[in-house]
């Protein structure tokens, strides 16, 4: 079973709304882009396909007290913007009926992503309560909606909400900077997997990542220093393979910022096995990958450039 885990020093670091306080696992939603190009092929595979059997396996393994949704777009007409559908709305898992639920979706339409976000922030009362969105789409916005503008209306209003975001199988989208907003400017990571068993580890490592604003736990007096080993260049938006020691605490997570800038880019959880991955920025230039314990305090640090 996932767990939840903790991040405090991320809260200290970006949450600006309402006081954090202990809050329940958070309600859930899955959006999931049913577009016309989902019928597109990996290695042979429609990406419908791999997605209806990554998300199938993902629900199965979560905890069946938590509450889930679905959300789809695309999926009944072929060229309606406001082809938006509530497929399962935030309530108890069901693991059957959710993969039973994902199977039924056929590709058709367009991408209306900003408002099936929207959509799903709004069902899950992101003003009130902890909630999470996460967004799985191989496109950017193909209607009138801004991702961009979205995502700061709702980091602004925001109490505990968190927002991950797949693009997958993006590679040849130039302008992916509207995907990459909803993630960032939301606490979450953005990911672009671009194969099956990709998909499957991003979107459970999104699903063991804390919301900001969950409490810490409580660190042993003797904690240990860490070390951090990575690449020292890599490309825009490449897969960072980062191995690591460290007390490897239940709210430690490796960032990547800016050299020298407080504000953290992209994080990872770092887990048990002393390995790590995460997506290199976008822009040129250099980078810091830090090690952090739960409370925020910078145990390891390596520059990165990104060529």
């Amino acid at each position: 079973m996932l767990k939840r885990l903790t991040i405090a020093g991320l809260v200290a670091a970006s949450f600006t709304g309402a006081t954090a306080q202990e809050l329940p696992y958070p309600d859930t939603i899955i959006v999931l882009d049913v577009s016309n190009s989902m019928w597109g092929q990996i290695d042979g595979i429609a990406k419908i396909l791999i997605a209806r059997e990554v998300i199938g396996d993902l629900v199965t393994d979560l905890e069946e007290d938590i509450d889930f949704g679905l959300i789809a777009y695309g999926h009944r007409a072929k060229a309606d913007c406001g082809d938006i559908e509530t497929v399962v709305p935030v309530g108890d898992l069901n693991p059957a009926g959710f993969k039973a639920a994902v199977n039924s979706l056929q590709p058709q339409g367009r991408t209306p992503l900003t408002a099936a976000v929207r959509l799903a922030a709004e069902q899950l009362n992101y003003t009130t309560r902890s909630a999470r969105i996460v967004l799985v789409s191989d496109g950017v916005e193909s209607c009138d909606g801004n991702p961009a503008a979205l995502a700061a209306e709702l980091g602004k209003n925001a109490l505990d909400l968190t927002v991950h975001v797949i693009g997958f199988d993006v590679s040849g989208i130039e302008d992916q900077s509207g995907l990459e907003a909803l993630a960032t400017l939301n606490h979450g990571l953005y990911l672009t997997p671009d194969t099956s068993n990709e998909l499957k580890e991003d979107l459970n490592s999104m699903m063991e990542m804390p919301t900001h604003g969950e409490d810490a736990d409580a660190m042993t007096d003797d904690m240990m220093a860490a070390t951090l080993m990575a690449p020292d260049t890599i490309g825009p938006r490449s897969r960072i393979t980062i191995a690591f020691t460290g007390p490897m605490g239940s709210g430690d997570y490796i960032g990547i910022s800016e050299a020298g800038a407080d504000d953290v880019l992209a994080i990872t959880r770092a887990g048990s096995n002393g390995s790590a991955t995460l997506i290199a920025p976008r822009t040129a230039g250099s980078y810091e990958l830090r090690y952090y314990t739960a409370e925020g305090e910078i145990l390891a640090h390596q520059m990165i450039e990104v060529m």
